[in-house]
């Protein structure tokens, strides 16, 4: 188990010395936390994932005004083979989806603290970083005075052109070149989603229909339809995408977030008919 060293040589103060590196600090200072308090490494995992479940609920009522969608999307979450093999993981664990997850829904309940929750998702795994074009989107549609949506997207920019900073002094993006793309391992990545879904059928049988769903929803006005549209084909697109650059794209645990996603649409359509 890869988390095992990690954890032995983790530093709170020092960012270098952790093998992880600063992309997993906040997932090592979590786990490590649990260790300490409730010596058992999964405690806090777990209590991740049914905070990741309450999220759910709360922010699938938030843009349906239902509870019954929230209901909906938590029965959806927990059917999901995928979140139920992963709800206990320190390897593969969820802190990083639930950090982005709260970073949309405090656009409507204390939008300060939304960027905040994103870098708080960046340091779980710099994986989120490729979901602020759907973070932008979601900003955009959400029913919010223009004056806040305006703040917001400045404090993302703001974390943007940190992130950039960070990428070339820290990283040394430019004396290393940028990585080519690959066609090639973009679309095997494609055709591989099949595979790495193939235990949670309802999300893979239902995947296009509900995506048909919500376009004719977002057809008709319903809010936010268009905005789980892009979540859910960013979260698709977003292995695929990370294989054409070279990068490991064999990963299950990643799609927790597809799943949410699909539980939210789910819900919105639902909503709409009761």
């Amino acid at each position: 188990m890869r988390v095992k060293p990690w954890l032995e040589n983790f530093s709170i103060s020092n960012f270098e010395k952790n093998a992880g590196g600063p992309e997993y600090y906040l997932m090592l200072l979590l786990i490590s936390t649990s260790m300490k308090v409730f010596d058992n490494d999964k405690v806090i995992p777990f209590i991740s994932s049914i905070a990741l479940l309450v999220l759910t609920y709360l922010i699938t009522i938030e843009i349906t005004k239902k509870r019954f969608a929230g209901i909906v999307s938590i029965l959806i979450v927990l059917q999901s083979n995928t979140f139920l093999t992963y709800d206990t993981s320190i390897t593969y664990e969820n802190f990083w989806i639930l950090f982005y997850l709260l970073s949309l829904y405090t656009i409507y309940k204390k939008w300060p603290l939304s960027p905040i929750s994103f870098i708080l998702s960046l340091f779980s795994k710099s994986l989120t970083a490729i979901f602020l074009p759907m973070t932008f989107f979601f900003i955009y549609r959400s029913s919010i005075s223009r004056k806040k949506k305006i703040f917001i997207t400045i404090s993302y920019g703001i974390i943007i052109i940190i992130g950039i900073a960070v990428l070339v002094e820290y990283l040394g993006i430019l004396d290393g070149g940028t990585p080519a793309l690959n066609p090639h391992q973009f679309w095997r990545a494609f055709n591989a989603i099949s595979y790495q879904l193939r235990y949670d059928g309802l999300v893979l049988v239902s995947l296009l229909p509900l995506t048909v769903g919500l376009f004719i929803a977002s057809r008709k006005g319903i809010a936010h339809a268009d905005s789980i549209m892009v979540l859910i084909a960013g979260m698709f697109l977003s292995q695929p995408l990370l294989a054409a650059f070279g990068y490991t794209y064999s990963e299950p645990y990643r799609f927790i977030a597809l799943i949410i996603f699909f539980a939210m649409g789910v819900g919105t359509i639902l909503s709409k008919k009761v």
